[in-house]
C-alpha cells in the first residue's frame, strides 16, 4: 500500500471511549472538560447545525445525530462542536472560562495534528477540520495558515484526494458504506475550499491541484444507486481540470438539487483560484504573449460560466414568487460575491497592463465588479453573518480599496454623483462587515486594514493619473501577504513615485 494512500479501518465511527485519543492528550484536557448538562449539549449540537454548519459542511446532520444519541462519536470531536457553538452563540454556563478552554483546546489540537500518522480517524479529521476552520477566522495569521496546511497534507496522506479510485484498489475502503464515503468526501471539499481562501490571500500557491484530484463532487444520496454490483458512474461528476471549463459541469450539477448549492460553491471558489493562478504568471512569466492569451482565456471561460448557470442566478433580489427560502437566496449571493470578485481581479490584472483606452475599459469593469458586491450586500440579511463563510471578507476588502482608489481619479470627478454613488456603496459594504465582524475576528482585521489604506491614501492630492492607478495594482498584496502591512503604509509614497 502507499503511504499516500492509508487504510481507513480506523476511520469508522466507533463508541467514545474506544475512540483514537493519544492519553497524553486526554489527560492534558481533563482538567479543562466542559461542565454542560446533557440537555445542554445536544442543545448545542443542534444549534451548532441550524449556525455554523452551513459555513463548513462536513456532516450530514441526520446521519451524525443518530450516531451521536447511538454513542458511537468521538468525545473529543462532541466537545470542540459544543464548545465552539456555545462561543459564536454566546451561550456560556456560569464560571464557564470558555475563552481558555477554546485555546487550550487549539494548542492541544497542533500535537493531535503531528500525531495523527497515517490512519487518523474520521472524527479526528473533523475535529481537525473545525478547529482549523475556527482558528483562521477567529485569529487569522501564520499559525492558522500553518494548521490549514498540515492538515490539507493529512488529507493527501489518507488519500481523500482521489477517494473514487480508493475501493477499487483497496478492500479495507472498499468495506466502507456509501454514507460515510459521502461524510469523506465532504471533509475533503472543505478542506479545498479552506486551502483556496487562505493562500489566495497569502498571495501562496495552492497545497491542491485540481488536475489531480480524483473525489467526485457532493452527491445526494437519494439520487445514486446503491444496487449491489450496479454503477453509480452516472452520478459521479468531478470537478473540471485546467483543460476543461467550469462551466461545463453546471449542467451536471444542476440535475440534483439537494446537492446543487454545496457544488456550486466549490466551483465559484475553483473560478477564483483559476483567476489568482493567471495573476502568478504575471510575476513569474516574462513572455507577454503567453500572460496575455493566459488572460483573455480565463475572461471567456469567466464569461461561460456566468452564462452556464440557471436563469437570473446572477440577480442579486430573493425570487420570493418561485419559492425561494432565504438561506438558498444567501447561499446564491455568496455565488455572486465570489464571482464579482474574480472579474474584479480579473479587471485588475488588465489594468496592469498598456495604458491607454484599452486601460480605460479594464478599470471601468474593476468599478463595475465592485458595485455589484455593494448591490448584493444590500440584500444581506445579518442573521446569516455566522452560515456562511467569513472569508468572504476578503471580496469586500478588496472592494472598499478600489471604490477608494476610484474616487481619486479623473474618471469620478468628471461623472455627475459618481463619488456620492461610491461613497453609499462603500458605506453598505462596510456596514456589512460590522455585521461579520460582531462574530468573527478576521473581518474586525480587514476593517483596520481598509481604514489604514483610506488614511494613508488621504495624503494623496489631486486626481490620479492611469499610470498612478496601476502604480497601486502593481504593488496591491494579498492581505495576509507578508508585506501588506508595508503596502498600506506606503500608499503615498507609491503614488508620489508614480507622478
Amino acid at each position: 500500500m502507499s503511504t499516500s494512500e492509508v487504510s481507513p479501518a480506523s476511520s469508522t465511527l466507533r463508541p467514545r471511549d474506544a475512540s483514537k485519543e493519544t492519553s497524553t492528550t486526554a489527560q492534558s484536557t481533563s482538567s479543562f472538560k466542559f461542565e454542560i448538562s446533557p440537555q445542554q449539549e445536544e442543545y448545542l449540537l443542534d444549534k451548532y447545525f441550524d449556525l455554523f454548519h452551513d459555513a463548513n459542511p462536513i456532516f450530514s446532520r441526520e446521519n451524525f445525530l443518530q450516531n451521536y444519541r447511538n454513542g458511537i462519536c468521538s468525545k473529543g470531536l462532541i466537545d470542540t462542536m459544543v464548545m465552539i457553538t456555545a462561543k459564536l452563540t454566546s451561550f456560556a454556563p456560569e464560571n464557564s472560562d470558555l475563552d481558555t478552554r477554546i485555546d487550550h483546546l487549539l494548542s492541544s489540537n497542533h500535537l493531535e495534528l503531528d500525531m495523527m500518522g497515517d490512519s487518523p480517524t474520521l472524527d479526528q479529521m473533523r475535529k481537525a477540520c473545525i478547529l482549523a476552520f475556527y482558528e483562521f477566522h477567529q485569529f487569522p495569521g501564520d499559525q492558522s495558515w500553518m494548521r490549514i496546511g498540515r492538515l490539507t497534507r493529512i488529507a493527501y496522506r489518507v488519500g481523500i484526494d482521489k477517494l473514487e479510485r480508493l475501493p477499487t484498489f483497496y478492500s479495507d475502503w472498499a468495506a466502507i458504506g456509501k454514507a460515510e464515503m459521502q461524510e469523506w468526501r465532504l471533509l475533503w471539499w472543505c478542506i479545498y475550499k479552506m486551502d483556496s481562501y487562505t493562500n489566495l490571500a497569502a498571495g501562496t500557491p495552492y497545497l491542491i491541484d485540481k488536475d489531480f484530484i480524483n473525489t467526485a463532487l457532493v452527491r445526494s444520496q437519494s439520487n445514486t444507486s446503491f444496487s449491489s454490483g450496479e454503477s453509480d458512474h452516472f452520478d459521479t461528476v468531478y470537478l473540471p481540470t485546467s483543460s476543461q471549463g467550469l462551466w461545463e459541469v453546471i449542467p451536471a450539477i444542476t440535475t440534483d438539487p439537494d446537492t446543487f448549492l454545496a457544488n456550486i460553491l466549490i466551483v465559484t471558489v475553483a473560478a477564483m483560484r483559476d483567476i489568482a493562478l493567471v495573476g502568478r504568471l504575471y510575476h513569474l512569466r516574462e513572455h507577454k504573449g503567453t500572460v496575455e492569451e493566459a488572460f483573455k482565456e480565463a475572461g471567456r471561460q469567466l464569461s461561460a460560466l456566468k452564462l452556464a448557470l440557471p436563469f437570473g442566478w446572477l440577480n442579486t433580489d430573493r425570487n420570493a414568487l418561485a419559492g425561494e427560502t432565504q438561506f438558498y437566496h444567501h447561499a446564491r449571493l455568496v455565488t455572486i460575491f465570489q464571482l464579482s470578485f474574480t472579474q474584479l481581479f480579473l479587471g485588475v490584472l488588465d489594468c496592469r497592463g498598456e495604458e491607454g483606452d484599452e486601460w480605460t475599459r479594464n478599470w471601468q469593469k474593476v468599478l463595475e465588479n465592485c458595485q455589484n458586491v455593494a448591490r448584493a450586500a444590500a440584500q444581506w440579511d445579518s442573521s446569516f453573518c455566522v452560515r456562511v463563510d467569513p472569508a468572504i471578507s476578503f471580496i469586500f476588502l478588496t472592494a472598499l480599496l478600489f471604490l477608494e482608489v476610484h474616487k481619486k481619479t479623473n474618471f469620478c470627478s468628471a461623472a455627475v454623483n459618481m463619488e456620492a454613488s461610491i461613497k453609499h456603496d462603500q458605506t453598505i459594504i462596510r456596514l456589512l462587515l460590522d455585521q461579520f465582524a460582531k462574530i468573527w475576528t478576521l473581518p474586525r482585521l480587514i476593517i483596520l486594514s481598509f481604514e489604514s489604506f483610506r488614511e494613508s491614501f488621504s495624503g494623496v492630492s489631486g486626481s490620479l493619473s492611469q499610470r498612478q492607478v496601476k502604480a497601486i495594482l502593481l504593488n496591491y498584496k494579498g492581505p495576509l501577504h507578508p508585506r501588506w502591512v508595508q503596502f498600506l503604509a506606503s500608499v503615498r509614497t507609491i503614488v508620489n513615485a508614480a507622478e
